[in-house]
């Protein structure tokens, strides 16, 4: 979607990435097929003896909980103009990145873990080689990577094929965290 904003006195377009509509509803989803037969249970052990109040107080923690993680799930974006990108996560932190710092982009598909699922993941690399931004395939779909990356104009680096974080790890250290780099090399 695109949008005119202005800074100063000439308008730039601004290019803003969403994440996945099913983001939320899958989280919702999966949330409540956990929590309701939790509670159900629990409320059924203390209402005989006078202390659902607890459970009743867990409940009302875990919805505030749930509608703040909404929240947070609307309010995620990537916002690209010509000078500045923006990136919000899901606790509301925004990262800024002028546009002049991204050097290239690798766009990889990496098997999701235990399937033949893949998935593209999306590295804004500075100069050096560092990255700079990871957008996950769980959460941007690939339409907006792609027009993303249109939107930046900067070198992108496809490998021809999918990839395990292993295999990228061993390709890319500096794409794979640390932690996930030595995963992959203890074989998990």
């Amino acid at each position: 979607m695109k949008h005119m904003v202005r800074e100063g006195l000439e308008p730039a377009a601004t290019h803003v990435l969403r994440p996945r509509q099913q983001l939320a509803v899958r989280g919702l989803i999966a949330a409540l097929a956990l929590l309701v037969p939790l509670l159900i249970v629990l409320y059924w052990l203390t209402i005989p003896r006078d202390t659902w109040m607890f459970v009743a107080a867990v409940q009302l923690g875990l919805t505030v909980l749930a509608v703040v993680a909404l929240c947070g799930v609307r309010r995620m974006r990537v916002a690209v103009t010509a000078s500045r990108l923006e990136s919000r996560n899901l606790l509301g932190r925004v990262t800024a990145i002028d546009t002049s710092e991204i050097a290239s982009v690798v766009l990889v598909d990496l098997y999701q873990s235990g399937t033949l699922d893949t998935l593209p993941h999306l590295y804004l690399l500075d100069s050096a080689g560092a990255v700079l931004l990871r957008l996950r395939g769980q959460v941007w779909p690939r339409s907006g990577l792609e027009e993303l990356i249109d939107t930046l104009g900067v070198a992108v680096v496809r490998p021809p094929d999918p990839l395990t974080l292993a295999d990228l790890g061993r390709l890319r250290p500096q794409l794979v965290r640390r932690f996930a780099r030595r995963a992959a090399r203890q074989g998990v």
